[in-house]
């Protein structure tokens, strides 16, 4: 009897190794976590795309559309990892399906490696058919090159043993060299290989591409890159990811890391003897102050009265609560509870409006803290949903796209209402919450990916893990619910005549009528005898007053849809902006050169000195110049607009108020220069003037503000046109100081300064008396501040000149 060996052919081994990505972006991020595997603490990805220009004829003109080029186009991924020596690359990954992460869980720095099933390589494959793959060991000079060819895996009746891999060694290999001499002419690029370490490490290039990347689909890979990593302020491993067609569109990949809440949920399960759960509750969403000076009845109800509701327990705002598995689900199978191995899941709840409850008005039962509607949409929407994550990586589809796997959409449909409904009855909506669950594959061995690692394996031990996470969940819900409800009949109590809310709009309206009836009689009756046809009683005072109060209040209403419409309009031209970037940003880089290279080249052909005694308009070199004059104006404001539109102005941050004004000066030097204006800033530079704010919205301000002085300093006749800023810290505050040397405020508002920060009121008026100003500039000032925290701006008395001063109070908790 022989032994006869098993041959496996090269084309199922592929085959087996492509079934796990299955698509693109999955063989992306699964080479991303093998750099993470590898100790790497920056990742570098590159996308350098080409595309051909090609004529579409039609019946109506000739277009030029531009076609993906797959054969000239590459990706790159770059890492800092310890690298691979020759034997490593021929025993493990050259082995297909090696068992080496399977038994060695943590790589050398103490990471728990990602990987385990040994064919990741095979994501090369997904993406492209040539790989170079340039390697340089942890102290080493010598590196290594290893090159294949995938269609080799294809060749008729070969075995995987027939198929071969190039690898040769490189002395003195560098590789932010070979990556350098690729990307020196785009700046962002070189400037972050220029500042980070690549002493080691590993850099692929994919080429001969399998697939169309288009700005949509690079689009949607940075945003699942965004939350491949769980939230966190800072990281020991950074993904930088850039397209050389837009190279400053994306950079750094930030995590989900967010401060604005209403609720902040951190659970620990321990998975010790006891099967313990400890849930830290931080409450964020009411105001303390209004509720201790406006709602202070709410803790006469008795289920108000003990631990943890009392108003001392609110205002410590957070709160634990310790449970086990088996208080959880009393029912649930023992040899189940065992299987769960310990983990930790935080979310946080945000409402996107301020409706809660249809019925009656949230912000009269509720005391709510302030906050910005449009922005915790946007987070949501980018990182809503509920993520599991291995060992820090994520595991898809959990919570990508809104992918509801808890089914809490279904949850909330049976009970609707809000949160002030009956005790119990509240259920969180889909869209509502952001949460993180983190799980080990050394602990978790019941919960297992799937054969195609998209998802886990849906056995008992996940159904029981899911309803765990629900019940986490349901202890956040109770306790919303507890103080909503109690707010709710708070507010009932105090308003008896709710019912009678409708029957005083019909009030009114009749109301109204009469008077109108009243107002006709007396003018038509002008002997002063009374009207025998008039019908129904007269109004009281009371009744006057009633349909007077519910006239203003429409009026307020009406008020509050025009801003809306003005400021859907506006946002729609930021949009058009937007889609116009890449084209103007094509302009911007042209704008100097073509001067200066006209210039030059009529320097060969004219002799410049023999134009000098021509009148200026028939001299070209003066022209020219005078033409590179308005390029040099138009440039400034086209990189001040582009920069608004960068992705990390929008992502909120620890602010330094004393870089943010150096860099605002740079930003308008050229302008004001021209303007013969000077920016003084005199604010301490040494000082931790520090807050978490947008760097957008402090743009807002302060371009607004620097606006509003510009045109007040037109035409003054003064010995230096000043814009002056300073700022300090104040206790806990942020003091800041606008002011210019201008006209002051315009004599309108003197008896009542504080009407300029009222929505569309403007004193700039053409010479007829028409307004010109658009009256929302020191509208949107005064909005973004009072959204930080209640901050404050305020109008100081000067004589000379405007100025203006922000306190900005600033957290306890922030350093």
């Amino acid at each position: 009897m022989s032994k006869i060996p098993f041959k496996v052919s090269a084309r199922t081994a592929k085959l087996i190794g492509l079934e796990n990505f299955s698509n693109e972006e999955g063989a992306i991020i699964e080479l991303v976590k093998n750099t993470y595997d590898a100790d790497s603490t920056n990742c570098l990805i590159i996308f350098d795309l080409k595309y051909d220009e090609v004529e579409n004829k039609n019946d109506d003109e000739d277009e030029i559309i531009k076609s993906f080029n797959k054969s000239s186009s590459n990706i790159y991924i770059l890492d800092n990892g310890h690298g691979m020596l020759d034997d490593i690359i021929q025993n493990q990954w050259m082995t297909i399906g090696t068992d080496d992460k399977l038994y060695d869980h943590l790589s050398v720095e103490g990471r728990v490696k990602t990987g385990a099933k040994g064919i990741g390589r095979f994501a090369l494959n997904r993406l492209g058919l040539l790989t170079d793959m340039y390697t340089l060991p942890k102290g080493n000079t010598t590196g290594y090159h290893w090159k294949v060819n995938w269609s080799d895996f294809d060749r008729i009746n070969a075995t995987v043993s027939e198929v071969n891999a190039d690898l040769e060694s490189v002395e003195n290999l560098n590789l932010k060299t070979e990556i350098e001499k690729e990307f020196s002419e785009f700046e962002a690029i070189s400037n972050f290989i220029s500042k980070t370490s690549f002493k080691n490490g590993t850099l692929i290039k994919i080429s001969e591409l399998n697939d169309n990347w288009d700005n949509e689909k690079l689009e949607h890979l940075f945003s699942n890159l965004e939350v491949l990593l769980p939230p966190k302020e800072q990281s020991d491993f950074q993904i930088n990811f850039y397209s050389t067609n837009e190279v400053e569109k994306y950079g750094k990949v930030n995590t989900a890391f967010y401060d604005d809440y209403d609720y902040k949920v951190e659970a620990k399960y321990l998975g010790d003897e006891s099967k313990s759960l400890i849930l830290d509750i931080t409450r964020s969403e009411l105001n303390i102050v209004s509720l201790e000076s406006r709602f202070l009845e709410l803790f006469d109800y008795p289920l108000m009265q003990n631990s943890p509701y009392r108003l001392e327990d609110i205002k410590k705002r957070k709160i634990t609560i310790k449970k086990t598995l088996s208080e959880l689900l009393p029912n649930a199978s023992k040899d189940l509870i065992n299987s769960i191995g310990k983990f930790d899941f935080t979310f946080y709840f945000l409402k996107n409006t301020r409706s809660d409850d249809k019925d009656g008005g949230d912000i009269q039962k509720y005391p709510y803290k302030d906050f910005n509607s449009a922005n915790r949409k946007a987070w949501l929407k980018r990182f809503g949903g509920v993520k599991i994550f291995r060992d820090d990586f994520r595991i898809r589809p959990y919570g990508e796209n809104g992918e509801d796997w808890l089914k809490l959409g279904e949850r909330q449909a049976q009970s609707p209402g809000g949160a002030g409904q009956k005790l119990g009855g509240y259920r969180i909506r889909p869209n509502q919450i952001s949460g993180t669950i983190n799980i080990s594959r050394i602990y978790n061995l019941g919960l297992q990916d799937k054969s195609g690692r998209e998802g886990l394996q849906e056995n008992d031990e996940f159904d029981l893990f899911k309803n765990i996470v629900l019940e986490i969940i349901s202890l956040f819900e109770k306790d919303r619910n507890h103080i909503m409800y109690h707010l709710s009949e708070l507010y009932k109590k105090r308003n008896k005549e709710a019912e009678a809310k409708r029957k005083a709009q019909e009030e009114a309206e009749r109301v109204k009528k009469e008077k109108e009836k009243k107002q006709e009689r007396e003018q038509n009756n002008t002997g002063g005898t009374n009207d025998s046809t008039k019908s129904g009683p007269e109004p009281t005072e009371r009744e006057s007053t009633l349909a007077d109060g519910i006239q203003i209040l429409s009026k307020e209403i009406e008020e509050k849809d025009e801003e809306i419409r003005l400021l859907r309009n506006l946002a729609s031209v930021g949009l058009i902006i937007s889609s116009f970037a890449h084209e103007v940003k094509s302009l911007r880089s042209r704008l100097l050169p073509r001067t200066s290279f006209l210039l030059k080249e009529l320097k060969t052909h004219l002799d410049e000195k023999k134009f000098a005694k021509l009148d200026k308009n028939d001299n070209p070199f003066y022209m020219i110049k005078l033409i590179q004059e308005e390029d040099t104006k138009l440039k400034h404001w086209l990189d001040y607009s582009l920069s608004t539109l960068k992705r990390d102005k929008r992502e909120r941050t620890n602010l330094n108020f004393a870089d943010y004004f150096e860099s605002f000066k740079s930003t308008w030097g050229k302008a004001l220069e021209q303007r013969n204006i000077k920016l003084v800033l005199t604010g301490d530079k040494n000082s931790l003037s520090t807050m978490r704010a947008f760097e957008v919205d402090m743009d807002s301000i302060f371009n607004n503000l620097l606006s509003n002085s510009l045109s007040a300093l037109k035409g003054v006749k003064v010995q230096q046109k000043t814009i002056e800023i300073s700022w300090k810290k104040n206790d806990e505050n942020i003091e800041i100081i606008f002011s210019d040397n201008g006209k002051g405020l315009n004599d309108k508002y003197k008896d009542n300064p504080d009407e300029i920060f009222k929505l569309l009121e403007s004193s700039k008026t053409d010479r007829t008396g028409n307004v010109i100003g658009t009256g929302l500039g020191l509208y949107i000032v005064k909005s973004i501040i009072e959204e930080y925290n209640n901050s404050s701006i305020s109008i100081l008395d000067t004589q000379n000149g405007f100025s203006l001063r922000i306190l900005f109070k600033t957290r306890k908790t922030q350093k």
